[in-house]
């Protein structure tokens, strides 16, 4: 034979399967040594489970817990998993404290806004009760309605004109005011006695002039008046059906017409 390198005898085919086997085997046990540690096991052990972070308290208590959702059917879904309707402004009820759109509401404490607030409560002494209308002025010159109902149970005689004081803010009559009986701006009712029934009204007018002529003294400013209806009834305090003042000017003069029934 030639000299050279030993030639390399043949490998049996038992050998290389061997081989091949223990190969799989070295493999296998490779990929089931990492298992613990795919699986979150610890590094060293394999068997105790990595440490799991977890959030914080105010996290966990926003979190709703598992299953906490609204049940369908429950009280905050309607029945039988519909949807709920729109709700509409115009579908409301009006609340106790606003009036319903369109309405006036009422003034406070009860009081009537028209003319004659003074008129009410319960029926004075003699039967009669007095009340003011609201003051209709025109080129300086003030009226104002002046109105005697009858609201007990018997009927009242009425005659001639009103008995008329005018009162200061402190309801202390004014001296220097002066009443006048009858007035140039109702000539067609004379003084006249008559009967007011139980229910019926008399009615009668408070004439004054806006007039300013003296410059040495403020003009006059009435805030009540004190009317005696019918002779031996106490006088009754009433203020301007508008709230007044009664602006006298430096006239110092008030002017009264004749009761008369306020059908006449």
């Amino acid at each position: 034979m030639p000299d050279g390198p030993a030639a390399r005898p043949p490998e049996h085919r038992p050998l290389r399967v061997a081989r091949w086997a223990a190969g799989v085997l070295g493999a296998v046990a490779l990929v089931v040594g990492a298992g613990p540690l795919l699986a979150g096991g610890d590094d060293e052990t394999g068997s105790a489970p990595l440490p799991v972070r977890e959030a914080s308290p105010s996290v966990r208590e926003a979190r709703p817990p598992a299953g906490a959702g609204s049940p369908p059917g429950g009280a905050g879904s309607p029945p039988g998993g519909a949807e709920s309707p729109p709700v509409r402004a115009e579908g409301l009820p009006p609340t106790a404290d606003a009036p319903p759109y369109g309405t006036v509401p009422s003034p406070p404490g009860g009081v009537s806004a028209g003319p004659s607030a003074e008129a009410a409560g319960p029926c004075p002494a003699g039967g009669v009760r007095v009340a003011t209308g609201m003051v209709d002025g025109a080129t300086g010159v003030r009226a104002m309605e002046v109105s005697l109902a009858n609201c007990g149970a018997r009927p009242v005689r009425v005659s001639g004109y009103p008995v008329v004081k005018v009162l200061d803010g402190a309801s202390a009559p004014m001296e220097s005011v002066t009443v006048h009986q009858g007035s140039g701006t109702d000539g067609a009712h004379k003084p006249m006695t008559f009967r007011l029934e139980p229910g019926e009204r008399a009615v009668a007018a408070v004439v004054w002039r806006n007039t300013v002529t003296l410059s040495d003294r403020p003009a006059a400013q009435g805030a009540y008046l004190a009317v005696t209806p019918v002779p031996g009834a106490p006088a009754q305090q009433v203020r301007p059906g508008d709230g007044g003042p009664l602006d006298l000017g430096t006239t110092d003069r008030v002017e009264v017409t004749a009761w008369r029934p306020e059908r006449a």
